[in-house]
């Protein structure tokens, strides 16, 4: 047997050459690029790609039903739009988190219970509250911490906004460019791979 490996042997190493040869081409044995995950990165907190797609995809289904023929001129810069707000949201929870500004329980509690697609007849219904977020697939946790951060947005654009004084501009011109202020400031990375 030995004497047949030897006198084969050539063969064997022409075999193992066209082997390695595969798994170089293949990539079998090298480390693979990790997969992104995420679109944004603002000061160390991600902004995940499927968030981003989420809600690309709800403001495309809003603008076909509501415009419909003329949604694809809506669409133009959707994605860079979209983008734009997320990096607000992160940026604005950073400038909250920077100035202690949070929501109470008391305010989420009092805006799932004042909330009119949790009410029938006018009064908080708990049942109806629970069957909701079940048919939304969520469960009180994720959307009271989804509250939690929607309240803390808000508080903060409120105090953005009661900074701006007697000045004649717009809140909404005021805010944006406060925000663009702030952001040239921040070290912010959009990862444009994700985006395609």
């Amino acid at each position: 047997m030995i004497k047949t490996l030897r006198k084969n042997a050539k063969y064997f190493y022409f075999l193992f050459f066209l082997v390695i040869i595969t798994f170089v081409f293949w990539g079998v044995g090298t480390v693979d690029k990790p997969k992104v995950d995420y679109v944004a990165e603002v000061e160390g907190e991600k902004i995940y790609a499927d968030k981003f797609w989420r809600n690309y995809e709800e403001i495309r289904r809003f603008y076909r039903e509501i415009f419909k023929e003329k949604a694809d001129e809506m669409e133009k810069g959707l994605k860079e739009r979209v983008l734009e707000d997320l990096i607000n949201e992160e940026v604005l929870l950073w400038l909250a988190k920077k100035y202690d500004i949070e929501a109470t329980e008391r305010e989420i509690q009092d805006a799932i219970v004042n909330d009119p697609r949790f009410m029938r007849n006018g009064v908080f219904q708990k049942d109806i509250y629970f069957q909701i977020l079940k048919l939304n697939r969520l469960n009180p946790a994720q959307y009271e911490a989804s509250l939690k951060r929607n309240i803390t947005i808000g508080k903060t654009l409120q105090v953005i906004a009661s900074s701006k004084g007697e000045s004649e501009i717009s809140d909404e011109a005021y805010i944006k460019a406060y925000l663009n202020a702030i952001k040239s400031k921040m070290k912010i990375k959009i990862n444009k791979e994700a985006l395609s």
